[in-house]
């Protein structure tokens, strides 16, 4: 394991600066400024697993995104830890209230389909036609547990 000294030292990637150079067994490495990129992504769990692999390898042997990583994940408990208010019981119970009634309404739900066409009658005259037909009806009731 090195300690890069500054960051964006890792290597040097003509072909896009942000990406480090490829390693012995050919995948890419990362560089200070992708794990910068990509840091909130990685936090939350949302890189691919090449780049989650590649990024916490690259924090594990980069002191200065090391840090990046662990002022980010402390800003994070903080706020966590400092945003975790609870709503008020009456809240709470005026809530539970309505999603009662909610469980106990019924709904009812009509499909229906219409066609228009133009045709001449017997009697020569042209008329509109239209027809209506119901396609399903369902009701949903919903019920508490």
């Amino acid at each position: 394991m090195t300690d890069r000294m500054e960051p964006g030292t890792s290597g040097d990637n003509s072909a896009d600066p942000t990406k480090g150079p490829k390693t012995a067994d050919g995948s890419q490495d990362c560089s200070c400024a992708e794990a910068r990129a990509h840091l909130e992504a990685f936090l939350d769990r949302e890189c691919t697993a090449d780049l989650a692999e590649r990024l916490a390898q690259h924090v594990a042997t980069c002191s200065h995104c090391s840090r990046l990583a662990d002022a980010e994940t402390h800003l994070r408990e903080i706020l966590r830890s400092r945003c975790a208010e609870q709503a008020p019981p009456e809240l709470r119970a005026r809530v539970l209230g309505r999603l009662s009634t909610l469980r106990a309404t019924a709904v009812s739900v009509t499909t229906t389909s219409t066609t228009t066409r133009t045709q001449a009658s017997a009697s020569g005259r042209v008329v509109r036609v239209v027809e209506s037909r119901v396609e399903s009806s369902r009701t949903v009731r919903f019920e508490s547990d």
